[in-house]
């Protein structure tokens, strides 16, 4: 007989080690069930009958040392061992006497270790003696070998177990919820199961990979192509009722093992749910491909957040973000650099002096809490809107490009350089080069160069002054260099232009 064990635990990650750093079944051991906290295990305790219960001491919801108490008083022959971070031995005699019957030091666990706990337990249960497998079950082999462990699993093997031509991976998203919790992962896995016994014209093996997906591997002839995908459709349809809220991936064919490495690939599209608000079935082949992103222009972000120019801040993080949700960024990577970017903004803007209204967490709140993309857009449109409105007023750069204009209007006949004024304005040189062009229509230089043809124009025309005197007053030091602007601005060089207006006092070129 095997002897029974259940794993309570709140951190996926754990429970997937300990799932996997022995072969259960060759040791005598039969893993029935898992929970991702002391509530969910009791109800497991309830319908799996475990014989031992490994349990985290610290878990939400109902933590191991209640949990502990509960056991011994409800289920009596359960035989608890409690897994702890904490090397603390008073800490861990509160367990003991509470009804464990031993403990584990999780930072320390290895195979050795929890083979001979598991087996001083058993020890200590009436009648219990472990009837060792010489060879694991197929089904656990499949389940180690695509989780990436070490399984004495042959192409032989695979052969003998799905003997048709064809194969391809069905795997499910969502047997876990929120916080780890499996909510009923083990009955989502049973109801498939069920369904793919009812037919017969394929070999199918159901895996429940973890938690983290249920694995389908179907095996059928060419002639069944067709059939296979519709059996697949029907099976996620019903699935949909009895659990809504899945996400299935239809795989690409593959013939023998070698084709289960598509199994990674195809958890990898699991992560594609983000887009797919409303199709709990997708095919690989018809899937949205991760585009290759472009580089964020962080300095160029950088120096409209430190020149305050808020607004146009705004208007490159969002369409950066529009731009990755285009190339099907992954959902991870585009939350966190949402999020990254505007805690960046806010940094800044306190830099400044600028408080706002809303916390940072609320904003990162609003981000996280969106399951797909058309959510994500509509709260982070929010966020932005928010941010924007409370910025309304209190940019700088749109008020330091008025003044540097003016700046200009009044020195035009001064030597004016670009990087003197950055200077005198606090601007980095080339952002205020590039910002001055994209705002004002034109370059620094062609900026300064029209406002002095348009000062030299007047004086011409109210005046008789000769060029020389002119290209002085209006900043230039080399008439013949002046007399080349004058043309390139007016179409006529400065003496033309003034016969035009009936004017020949003292023009020479």
């Amino acid at each position: 007989m095997f002897c029974k064990v259940m794993i309570v635990d709140d951190e996926y990650i754990m429970r997937q080690g300990i799932r996997h750093m022995i072969e259960w079944e060759k040791e005598g051991y039969q893993l029935v069930a898992e929970a991702a906290n002391g509530e969910e295990g009791l109800a497991m305790i309830e319908e799996h009958k475990p014989d031992i219960v490994l349990a985290d001491i610290v878990m939400p919801v109902l933590d191991g040392m209640d949990f502990s108490v509960i056991v011994k008083k409800r289920f009596p022959q359960v035989r608890l061992i409690i897994l702890s971070s904490y090397d603390d031995f008073e800490y861990v005699k509160k367990t003991l006497l509470s009804g464990a019957c031993d403990y584990v030091l999780k930072p320390s666990l290895n195979p050795q270790e929890l083979l001979g706990v598991l087996g001083r337990t058993a020890a200590m249960i009436p009648g219990m003696y472990l009837e060792k497998k010489l060879e694991l079950s197929v089904t656990e082999k499949l389940s180690r070998y695509l989780n990436g462990y070490e399984a004495n699993f042959t192409e032989g093997d695979f052969r003998h177990r799905f003997p048709y031509s064809k194969c391809r991976l069905l795997l499910s998203k969502d047997c876990i919820g929120q916080e780890g919790r499996l909510e009923d992962g083990t009955e989502l896995v049973r109801f498939v199961r069920d369904y793919w016994k009812e037919q017969k014209n394929y070999e199918t093996e159901v895996i429940f990979a973890g938690g983290e997906a249920c694995a389908v591997i179907l095996n059928y002839r060419v002639c069944d192509e067709e059939q296979i995908r519709g059996q697949a459709e029907q099976c996620v349809r019903k699935t949909a009722c009895y659990r809504p809220g899945s996400f299935w991936v239809y795989g690409a064919v593959f013939e023998g093992m070698a084709g289960l490495d598509s199994y990674r690939q195809g958890c990898g599209l699991l992560e594609l749910k983000f887009y797919y608000k409303d199709t709990p079935f997708l095919s690989a082949a018809q899937a949205r491909k991760h585009k290759k992103l472009e580089r964020f222009n962080y300095e160029q972000y950088a120096e409209l957040l430190k020149y305050r120019n808020y607004k146009e801040a705004l208007q490159q993080l969002e369409a950066y973000i529009a731009y990755m949700c285009s190339c099907t960024a992954e959902e991870y990577l585009l939350k966190n650099t949402a999020k990254n970017l505007i805690y960046n903004f806010l940094l800044e803007k306190e830099k400044a002096g600028g408080g706002m209204k809303a916390s940072k967490s609320d904003f990162f709140r609003k981000i996280d809490q969106s399951r797909y993309v058309q959510d994500f857009r509509q709260q982070f449109g929010q966020v932005v809107k928010e941010l924007e409105q409370e910025c309304e007023g209190s940019g700088q750069a749109h008020d330091s490009l008025h003044e540097i204009k003016q700046y200009i209007q009044k020195h035009y006949a001064q030597d004016l350089e670009l990087a003197k004024i950055a200077k005198e304005f606090n601007y980095n040189y080339n952002y205020l080069s590039t910002y001055f062009n994209r705002k004002v229509g034109e370059s620094f230089s062609e900026y300064v160069n029209r406002i002095r043809i348009e000062k030299a124009c007047e004086i011409l025309k109210s005046s008789s002054c000769t060029i020389a005197q002119v290209s002085e007053m209006t900043g230039y030091s080399d008439p013949s260099y002046f007399s080349r602007i004058f043309k390139n601005q007016t179409g006529k060089t400065p003496s033309q232009w003034k016969r035009r207006l009936g004017k020949t006092d003292g023009m020479a070129e």
